[in-house]
């Protein structure tokens, strides 16, 4: 993972929560550098799974919890660094339909030895959309508080179903729905 999640991750943490739980579990982490994270270098994705986990048991969440808030944090940090990006879209779908170009495509320019996780999105129909994502379990929660972010922006109801199609290869699809609302 590159460092501008850790940074981002400890940003939140400190708005969130305050400097002393920030502090606290940099102090906890298992490295030595201090919290201090270079947003283009990689580092071990082990390194958020123990934030996740110091965070969690400071506030009293789980790390599941605390990787999808950081999630939702996230886009709306992603909505501020890529702005122009999320222009044009009208609602999630649209957007979620582009996501490979405006996001993972800007994150590799900004980033060129980023690995990106691997996904597939496809519009099903007008009310259903499917992410078959392949990546780490914490970065599937993750993925879940970042889609939570993107139906925050677009200020849609939407459903989310979470199927594990197989864990050896870490692979998981996505469906989420627009409900009909009766009047």
């Amino acid at each position: 993972m590159k460092g501008i999640f850790f940074t981002e991750f400890l940003e939140m943490t400190e708005k969130d929560f305050g400097l002393d739980i920030t502090e606290k579990i940099i102090s906890e982490l298992g490295v030595g550098n201090s919290g201090v994270y270079e947003p283009e270098i990689g580092y071990p994705c082990a390194q958020f799974v123990e934030l996740c986990g110091l965070l969690g048991f400071e506030i009293g969440n789980s790390p599941s919890d605390v990787a999808k808030n950081f999630g939702e944090y996230l886009f709306s940090r992603l909505v501020i660094l890529f702005r122009p990006s999320f222009a044009g879209n009208s609602n999630i779908f649209e957007f979620l339909d582009q996501v490979d170009e405006f996001i993972h495509k800007k994150m590799q320019d900004s980033f060129p030895a980023l690995e990106i996780p691997k996904f597939r999105a496809v519009k099903i129909n007008e009310s259903t959309f499917q992410i078959t994502y392949q990546t780490e379990k914490i970065l599937i929660d993750l993925a879940i508080g970042l889609l939570m972010g993107c139906q925050r922006f677009f200020n849609e109801e939407l459903t989310l179903n979470t199927e594990y199609i197989s864990e050896r290869s870490k692979l998981v699809c996505f469906t989420l729905s627009k409900s009909s609302v009766l009047v």
